[in-house]
């Protein structure tokens, strides 16, 4: 359980500083409404949907 968290938190804090980079080059300020959806975004696929594409995608033993 502890993976978990600490994958989701890394999602979330890669998710939001590309965010935060990318709306910064475009824009010349941050959007503040996109990287916190990004942080969130990316907190909810880091601890609970990739743990689940992982254990589909691994093959089953016989």
């Amino acid at each position: 359980m502890k993976n978990r968290w600490i994958s989701g938190l890394l999602y979330a804090l890669t998710g939001s500083v590309m965010m935060f980079i990318v709306s910064f080059i475009l824009g010349g300020e941050p959007y503040w409404n996109n990287i916190i959806g990004f942080l969130i975004g990316g907190f909810i696929y880091g601890a609970f949907i990739r743990p689940v594409m992982e254990r589909k995608m691994k093959p089953k033993s016989k």
